[in-house]
């Protein structure tokens, strides 16, 4: 499949994982699928959930907020409140963690260059 020249994905067609703090992500596009250098998922976090301090070392990552409101801490910047309708971009070795502050699902995309996996 990784070797075609265009590629036609459903969210509801790909594996859910759960995030480790209390959620599910979807990564509809990956490298290991494509062969593209890309990695887009579609994730959701519950009420009070979140993900721990990390960087990914090695990609830059875009974050698109769909719903929900929540707060994203990244070390040397303080938090960042967001919600519907906005984007953080964060270049490769950034340190952060992402938190469901507020009291519904929180739906977001993500982008990461080069690919997760």
């Amino acid at each position: 499949m990784a070797d075609q020249p265009l590629y036609v994905l459903h969210l509801e067609e790909t594996p859910q994982e759960e995030v480790h703090g209390g959620g599910i992500v979807r990564r509809i596009i990956t490298k290991g699928g494509t062969g593209m250098d890309l990695t887009f998922s579609v994730a959701e976090l519950h009420p009070g959930a979140g993900h721990t301090w990390h960087a990914h070392e090695t990609q830059d990552e875009a974050v698109f907020i769909l719903e929900g409101e929540g707060t994203m801490s990244v070390e040397g910047q303080g938090d960042i409140h967001y919600r519907p309708g906005m984007a953080i971009v964060m270049k490769r070795g950034v340190k952060h963690q992402n938190k469901n502050t507020g009291t519904k699902v929180i739906r977001l995309v993500s982008m990461f260059n080069p690919a997760l996996r």
